[in-house]
């Protein structure tokens, strides 16, 4: 009995190991011919029970390859969408739509102006070549797909040119799952030169705008060693007041009347010393000064009419 046990459990770790060895094999998917052995690989690894862990890591890669395979028709431009675009008649209200759609946020700055001109133009191109609500969706997120994959995720120009024929291929053979036939092969090589001329010329430029970016904010800050002197109040004559009127001069003003009163004396002594000084003391000086008198005005007798204005 214990024998039979051993023997049934070893039967199934080597199930459970030739499951795993399934599952690892098929989660080195790389295209849509890859997603059903790989689907059923992680249907036999639950029926075996194998570690959860590793069927969630076999699940997100074909989650993964699902996202990469499928058509984008109307996942990023429903229907209801596309037709409201096609119905607008100027292209400010196409340009808001499109920022929307595509999430471009105006923080993002010339980042985002850049991207809402390339969906534009790429909408003009759909109409010029009246495509349908589905072909127009197609192609708006076949272009999205190929800047973000390629610009955004740092590609070269070899890898867009390989994407931009694997989202071909996918949108115009009718090969469910792999594919769908969205576009002729006449629509094909047009889309194909339209790519070749608009985005994989400029293609560097897009790179460069991603890489070399910056937004700069620049601030200058004053420096300064004293305090600002502050700016001159405007004034005017309401402003003024009566000297004598305000309490706390009256102490000030007081003060300058005493002393315009001592000088007043100051002066009325010195004018009399003075006087005092000229009158004659004897008369000697009298006759002396009598003397200088008449020479001064003999010398300087007609000095006011010289000096009197013109009239």
């Amino acid at each position: 009995m214990d024998q039979e046990i051993t023997e049934a459990a070893t039967v199934k770790v080597s199930i459970k190991d030739g499951k795993m060895r399934e599952l690892k094999a098929a989660m080195v998917a790389r295209s849509c011919e890859d997603m059903e052995p790989l689907r059923m690989a992680i249907e036999r690894g639950r029926e075996v029970g194998l570690e959860r862990s590793e069927i969630d890591n076999a699940v997100r890669i074909l989650h993964d390859l699902e996202l990469r395979t499928q058509a984008v028709a109307f996942t990023d431009v429903p229907r209801s969408d596309i037709l409201k675009l096609q119905a607008c008649s100027s292209r400010d209200e196409i340009v808001e739509s499109l920022k929307t759609l595509m999430k471009l946020k105006d923080k993002d700055g010339f980042r985002a102006e850049v991207l809402a001109e390339f969906h534009f133009q790429n909408f003009v191109f759909c109409q010029k070549q009246g495509y349908g609500p589905e072909k127009a969706s197609a192609l708006l997120s076949m272009m999205r797909v190929l800047h973000s994959q390629t610009v955004v995720g740092k590609k070269d120009i070899e890898e867009a040119k390989s994407l931009l024929e694997d989202l071909l291929a996918r949108h115009s053979r009718q090969l469910p799952p792999f594919s769908v036939g969205i576009f002729s092969q006449e629509e094909v090589a047009s889309i194909r030169d339209y790519a070749t001329r608009t985005f994989l010329r400029h293609f560097k430029m897009f790179q460069f705008i991603y890489q070399q970016c910056k937004d700069l904010r620049i601030r200058t800050i004053e420096s300064r060693v004293t305090a600002r002197v502050p700016s001159l109040a405007p004034l005017h004559t309401d402003f003024e007041l009566n000297p004598h009127e305000v309490p706390q001069l009256q102490e000030f003003l007081r003060s300058e009347a005493s002393e315009k009163v001592v000088d007043s004396k100051e002066e009325g002594a010195g004018v009399e010393a003075a006087d005092r000084r000229r009158v004659p003391q004897s008369a000697a000086e009298a006759k002396v000064a009598e003397v200088m008198d008449e020479v001064l005005k003999n010398h300087l007798g007609n000095l006011e009419s010289r000096m009197a204005l013109p009239t």
